[in-house]
């Protein structure tokens, strides 16, 4: 068992602090383990991100200054063997590979706790450049379904991402599905502060807002094309909050589709909740998830979902016509009638706000930092099941 006079000393690593789902989920986890109990620290491949200020003061941030895969692989031997934390934990396939063999090679007893955010399958067409797409087609489910179960745990955000993985790799006996650590005071604390776009003070035109990367796999076209039909029956604004490659490309279809005037792209926001908080009705169109944590976040803040139903992680948040509603991934035209049935119906509005509200409440930092704390117990006791 564990000397309750020492510490357990864990280190979270991340490639950056760069806003994600994921960085996100990281910082919500390592502000809020207890202290008391485990000594923490945050490892990065490269220091910098909108992230680095969130981050509490007293947990340390290590720098290990390097971009790409093989020069991150040394760099982890080396700082297994000079700083040997009780437990690792990891993110993303190439890292989560990357980290378990530089352990082993390292020859250090750290027990390596891996976490999956996305569905293994869809890697091949979502990793962001050819050449990860070519590994993650050819080498990937190879080299991850002899190397996977060599971690101490494997930590899977829904289960559909749980699900996925048990098709390649072969010890179910290390999986456990916790879902994100998300709603907090602080979402509701920050949901609060004033608002000083004029598109939100109107409140005879609704606005639809999506939150989110502006990347491919979040098929905002899909939004665009839906919210052209919207506003041939009734006038509407659509926001947009997030960056990514393919903001230009969006904004040219924004051109091609006649929308520009009625669509703003705001960008990062360091606090999106005020905007989701005032918009009448959050949509995410995306083609794959990990989990969803913006749908949780809307649901706090009071605001109407309407999601698509892709894999993975929306029909594990939404309760189809009680909170939320799904429609088909890829279909605007749905997902056109699904937002106007929200917005043309106060009685849904209040019904979604108000459910959504409790299902939220299923996702609290609190509930998801207490079952990675049992992890935590259960790999340094060596009895994890």
């Amino acid at each position: 068992m564990i000397d309750k006079k020492e510490r357990v000393t864990i280190a979270f690593f991340l490639p950056s602090l760069e806003p994600g789902g994921t960085e996100r989920n990281v910082v919500n986890l390592i502000n809020n383990i207890d202290r008391k109990k485990y000594r923490l620290s945050l490892v990065l491949g490269e220091a910098g991100g909108d992230f680095t200020r969130e981050v509490n003061k007293g947990i340390p941030i290590v720098n290990l200054d390097v971009s790409y895969t093989l020069g991150l692989f040394f760099k982890l031997i080396k700082y297994f063997k000079k700083e040997e934390p009780d437990i690792f934990v990891s993110a993303f396939p190439r890292i989560n590979i990357v980290a378990i063999i530089a352990r082993i090679l390292s020859g250090k007893k750290t027990k390596i706790v891996i976490t999956e955010h996305t569905i293994f399958s869809f890697l091949p067409i979502i990793a962001k450049t050819f050449w990860r797409r070519f590994f993650a087609r050819v080498f990937l489910p190879g080299i991850s379904k002899f190397v996977y179960p060599k971690a101490d745990a494997i930590i899977c955000v829904s289960n559909g991402i749980a699900d996925d993985l048990l098709k390649i790799i072969r010890c179910s006996e290390k999986v456990r599905v916790i879902y994100n650590p998300v709603t907090s005071a602080k979402i509701y604390k920050l949901a609060k502060e004033p608002l000083s776009h004029s598109w939100f003070s109107n409140s005879k035109i609704p606005v639809i807002i999506a939150v989110g990367r502006l990347v491919k796999c979040k098929d905002y076209p899909n939004i665009f094309r839906a919210f052209s039909l919207i506003l041939q029956k009734e006038p509407a604004r659509l926001v947009i909050l997030g960056r990514g490659p393919e903001k230009e490309k969006l904004i040219q279809l924004a051109d091609k589709l006649d929308l520009s005037k009625n669509i703003a792209f705001l960008g990062f926001q360091k606090n999106p909740y005020k905007y989701m908080k005032k918009a009448s009705v959050f949509v995410l169109s995306s083609l794959q998830e990990g989990f969803g944590n913006v749908i949780i976040e809307a649901m706090a803040c009071g605001t109407p979902v309407v999601s698509t139903n892709c894999p993975a992680g929306p029909d594990e948040i939404i309760e189809n016509g009680k909170n939320g509603i799904l429609v088909s991934v890829g279909d605007y035209k749905e997902l056109a009638k699904a937002i106007q049935k929200v917005l043309n119906s106060p009685f849904l509005r209040k019904k979604f706000s108000d459910e959504g509200k409790n299902r939220a409440q299923d996702f609290s930092i609190i509930n998801s930092v207490k079952q990675y704390e049992e992890v935590f117990l259960k790999i340094m006791s060596s009895s994890f099941k």
